[in-house]
């Protein structure tokens, strides 16, 4: 996998993504290589991340990073996370411009997502100028070749996936972009949680905790390439991501603990707590670092696609 067409600063990304997920490290170094991937690709405005959740993400993969006192962890509401609700969908701050160190390279014009509480978080990030609540499902509230660029990491949340492509194509002016994550076929291959039903596996239901139904989709470049052609885009760019190896880590990590793990760190006094997070950090890079370089040498199909299209 080619991953250094541009300088980067690898430890600096690993470490910004830890310092937000250190209680989740597995997603550290999913978020890691897909910026590392992103990072290629201008964000031209008037641009949209739709589905922007929190906006973090984006934040991060735009170059912005936080001190070392910024703490989503304590942004949760812990009850319901055996009955899988999202612990994560609240907002007890929404401003983060204290513990911001650097700010990001660039900002998105718009983002919009379905969760009040996300865009509120969102919008203590300074990096969005507009964000917009609504469900994607629907018509977007955009006028027809308004934007540059489109960039989504959520389409397989949607059931439609023709009908979303049509509604981006629309949005787009020609000759601008289109930047999204998918999964490929294979991910349920490599994220055996996501079988559970198949297997009639209590210990799989648990570990998967409701993730199998935001998956709604996955897909082959030949046949996103056409669905995509039928919509007036063409595939000018695309790499396999996420090895069998990285999937299957990820797909059990530290998840199945993390209310346990999240109580005790939010018992801890700030200083105490601040402490063990830097040593946290620390300790977890040297290993997300090293899977990030067996990342990189991976010959194998990964389990997602990054896609690039253009609007012809």
């Amino acid at each position: 996998m080619e991953f250094y067409r541009k300088n980067i600063d690898i430890q600096n990304i690993i470490k910004t993504h830890l310092n937000v997920n250190w209680l989740r490290p597995e997603k550290a170094l999913w978020d890691t290589i897909a910026s590392i991937l992103l990072k290629n690709y201008e964000i031209i405005p008037p641009s949209l991340d739709l589905g922007c959740g929190n906006g973090f993400f984006n934040f991060i993969t735009a170059g912005g990073t936080f001190s070392l006192d910024f703490d989503w962890f304590k942004n949760v509401d812990l009850e319901g996370f055996w009955d899988n609700r999202d612990i994560y969908d609240v907002c007890l701050n929404d401003d983060f411009k204290e513990f911001i160190v650097d700010k990001p390279a660039y900002s998105f014009t718009y983002g919009l997502d379905h969760k009040k509480n996300l865009l509120a978080q969102a919008r203590g990030l300074h990096f969005y100028d507009h964000l917009i609540y609504h469900d994607a499902n629907d018509p977007l509230p955009f006028d027809s070749e308004s934007l540059n660029t489109v960039f989504s990491n959520i389409l397989y949340w949607l059931p439609d996936q023709g009908k979303i492509l049509l509604e981006i194509s629309r949005l787009l002016k020609k000759g601008g972009r289109a930047i999204f994550c998918l999964p490929n076929v294979n991910f349920y291959d490599f994220c055996p949680s996501y079988k559970w039903r198949e297997t009639n596996s209590e210990l799989l239901r648990l570990i998967n905790r409701g993730r199998s139904d935001c998956l709604h989709w996955a897909t082959t470049v030949d046949e996103f390439g056409f669905i995509a052609k039928n919509v007036n885009f063409e595939i000018v760019d695309h790499h396999f991501y996420l090895s069998p190896l990285i999937l299957k880590i990820w797909d059990i990590g530290f998840r199945p603990l993390s209310c346990l793990l999240i109580g005790m760190a939010n018992s801890l006094a700030d200083d105490k707590r601040k402490s063990i997070k830097a040593e946290w950090i620390e300790t977890a890079y040297s290993f997300i670092k090293s899977l990030y370089e067996l990342e990189k040498q991976s010959k194998e199909e990964g389990g997602f696609h990054l896609f690039v299209l253009q609007k012809f």
